[in-house]
């Protein structure tokens, strides 16, 4: 991890002249939030409201980065994700059905209403998440730009993609979970779902928060939270104003939410809860629905 805090900031100070603007929309006007190692800035867009960090890195360089490079190790959430256990612990994860690690088969429900449903998890790393899914009765399969994990994990029986062309165009709900804010170009991803999605289908995102709020009830971690392995910090005012035209659904938590409150959603209606200082950012869209 030192070896990669090192070469960031050499990438980062040779890169200081590159020209700014934002990677989401291209817009040139912004503001600036954050400041990191002297070269590092964290702005925010004045037009598409984006959280993000300067210099920039190129597509090329995060598709070989994620492909070889990226290893999170610190903490014991990342290191679950991004280190590929054991045969021998696979089979116990398995027979526990990935017991401890996080499922998102009560949101789906929630949302969805139905155990029989085609879900991608976008940015599924080996794919425990995706069993989970299957266990749970749906008709899931994953998408991670890592060849690697996503090899390993065709290992637990789940189909995981590893080039977008190849993914099915009639999901009904597409999740990434803390993968949105690793991506070189967020609107991108938004476009590529859609395309992907049944015209009611559901896209539902986890990231960190990057919100004010947050901000100012944890200023320690909103500074940690972006840089390095975070370009992008998406917060309640970009998720509203991306999804300005659709639906949504937009909650803060620190990892516990209210499913009362998702379930009762009408996926018509455009809603921010009462909370915006949460850890973690949850959005809910609708994105080939107009209102």
């Amino acid at each position: 991890m030192l070896q990669q805090k090192i070469q960031y900031l050499v990438r980062s100070t040779l890169n200081i002249t590159q020209k700014k603007q934002c990677p989401n929309c291209s817009h040139t006007k912004f503001d600036c939030l954050d400041t990191k190692y002297l070269v590092t800035r964290l702005y925010k867009c004045k037009f598409c409201k984006l959280n993000f960090r300067f210099p920039v890195d190129s597509k090329s360089f995060l598709e070989a980065f994620y492909q070889s490079k990226y290893k999170a190790n610190y903490s014991d959430v990342t290191r679950e994700i991004t280190e590929l256990p054991t045969d021998e612990d696979l089979i116990g994860m398995m027979k526990n059905n990935f017991y401890g690690k996080r499922n998102y088969s009560p949101f789906v429900k929630a949302l969805l209403k139905s155990d029989s449903a085609k879900i991608l998890d976008y940015g599924c790393s080996w794919g425990y998440s995706v069993f989970q899914l299957k266990q749970a009765g749906y008709d899931a399969e994953g998408f991670e730009i890592s060849s690697a994990r996503a090899e390993f994990g065709r290992k637990i029986g789940v189909n995981i993609h590893d080039k977008q062309s190849t993914v099915k165009n009639d999901n009904d709900l597409i999740l990434s979970s803390h993968a949105i804010e690793h991506l070189p170009v967020v609107s991108e991803y938004i476009r590529f779902a859609a395309t992907k999605l049944v015209h009611d289908g559901i896209l539902i995102s986890f990231c960190p928060n990057g919100s004010p709020e947050f901000r100012a009830r944890e200023p320690k971690n909103f500074h940690v939270n972006w840089g390095l392995l975070h370009p992008n910090y998406l917060d309640v005012e970009f998720a509203s104003h991306t999804f300005r035209n659709n639906p949504y659904l937009i909650l803060t938590d620190d990892w516990r939410y209210n499913f009362e409150q998702i379930e009762k959603w009408d996926g018509r209606s455009q809603i921010v809860g009462e909370k915006l200082d949460g850890q973690e950012l949850l959005i809910i869209a609708k994105p080939n629905v107009i209102i």
